[in-house]
């Protein structure tokens, strides 16, 4: 079982490895954070310039209103599955299907995995899961 709270070892260590861990945010620190979002900083990069985990950054970044996690994907219809399949066998390329779902090639080829193993090989019909 995982805990949440670190061994004085564990601690050690990240407070090495990101000096102002478990610190409290001053107001200097937050004012060269917001100024870094808006200069379009990776995240990795604020992390290190500020002495935080990234994990800190994103969170802070959060709280403050800039930044939004990414919504979850939306759910494939079965009508999604079944154009994805015919449009996938009569050769579209994988870049053309990611525009035409509005999705990653990631997310086409992972929806065909799953769709390829939900074929019934006696029928050839799909079964949705």
């Amino acid at each position: 079982m995982r805990t949440f709270f670190l061994t004085p070892e564990q601690y050690g260590q990240m407070k090495q490895r990101y000096g102002r861990f478990n610190e409290p945010w001053t107001e200097d620190e937050v004012a060269e954070l917001r100024q870094m979002a808006g200069d379009g900083v990776p995240r990795s990069e604020m992390a290190s310039q500020l002495g935080r985990s990234p994990n800190a950054v994103r969170m802070k970044l959060q709280s403050l209103g800039l930044y939004m996690p990414q919504p979850a994907a939306r759910p494939w219809t079965e009508d999604d599955e079944r154009r994805l399949v015919d449009l996938y066998r009569s050769g579209t390329s994988f870049a053309d299907l990611a525009t035409a779902f509005g999705r990653s090639e990631r997310a086409i080829l992972t929806r065909l995995v799953r769709l390829r193993a939900a074929f019934l090989p006696e029928t050839g019909e799909h079964s949705v899961q």
